[in-house]
């Protein structure tokens, strides 16, 4: 998936150490033979290497990720677009090494040609569950929900073989799992600078997810100026406003993860005003000339023990 994983268990917990961790990686393995853009047997390289028209079979766990992914473009109104993979590589983010200069509008605008979720159809009968999409070229993209996908899976595993309590990380996305329901786990939100790793908040979390989508996280400069990984599925470029870092909690880590891109790729107006209609628990923080501002939902101030 092209980030870290860490799995953090009470060591009493744990009887065979080398076999929960064989486990967890071997289950890592498998999600991105679902969600990987550049390994072959993957189904989402498959997906991107079929002509228009063309059935991929898929399983329930992909289904899963593909209607999520539907659902967050509906409540993003289109921000959340799984279909920009083609954008994604021009700008070096995904299949393709990082340009030099940037993309020509010529460029940008084919690509954009290449997306569009109308264009992708699910299709269910008595032999399957099949993927297709009526236009050559188009690819997509499920890293915005990957983590939280792997995440959530690897709650499951844990789980179901007996343990309790657990802090599972994966890149951006964190749950936070004890039997005590009395108990809670405090996690930092960083400040959204690469320079140093300085805490701008901490919040307690007991059977909840966070997940954090920041342009400080994933980018590289060309002729001086940042190149965020989070690009906007209008224009074809990658999204420049104000708002630099979005974190949300939710019960569970693929919930957590289906919002924060989209609402960052909105602006801190629209996502606050999103936040508060969909009660969700969200911070937004900001960059000014000279400091970063910080915007709690209600249900999110909630949780915060140290601003």
């Amino acid at each position: 998936m092209g980030t870290y994983w860490e799995v953090k268990i009470p060591y009493e917990q744990v009887k065979n150490t080398k076999y929960i961790k064989k486990l967890i990686q071997n289950n890592l393995n498998k999600d991105e033979q679902l969600l990987s853009p550049w390994k072959q047997q993957s189904l989402v390289y498959k997906f991107n290497q079929l002509k228009k028209q063309k059935l991929l079979k898929i399983n329930k766990n992909f289904l899963k990720i593909i209607l999520i992914a539907l659902n967050s473009h509906k409540n993003t109104y289109g921000k959340l677009d799984i279909t920009i993979g083609s954008l994604i590589n021009i700008w070096g983010f995904g299949t393709q090494k990082k340009p030099y200069n940037y993309p020509t509008i010529k460029m940008i605008k084919k690509n954009i040609n290449l997306t569009g979720i109308q264009h992708l159809t699910i299709i269910q009968n008595s032999k399957g569950i099949y993927l297709k999409k009526n236009i050559d070229g188009m690819q997509i993209n499920l890293s915005t929900l990957g983590e939280g996908f792997a995440v959530d899976h690897l709650s499951c595993i844990l789980t179901n073989n007996g343990i309790k309590d657990y802090i599972i990380s994966i890149g951006g996305t964190v749950l936070v799992k004890m039997e005590n329901k009395k108990k809670s786990k405090i996690i930092a939100i960083q400040k959204p600078t690469d320079h140093k790793k300085i805490v701008q908040l901490m919040i307690r979390l007991n059977n909840q997810s966070i997940s954090t989508a920041g342009t400080y996280l994933n980018y590289y400069l060309i002729n001086g100026k940042n190149i965020s990984h989070i690009i906007n599925p209008q224009n074809g470029i990658p999204v420049k406003n104000n708002l630099v870092s979005v974190s949300v909690v939710a019960s569970t880590a693929l919930e957590a993860d289906s919002w924060d891109t989209g609402l960052l790729l909105l602006g801190l107006k629209k996502a606050q005003e999103l936040s508060i209609n969909k009660n969700l628990a969200v911070c937004l923080i900001s960059k000014g000339k000279n400091q970063f501002s910080t915007w709690m939902s209600p249900k999110f101030k909630k949780l915060v023990i140290l601003t």
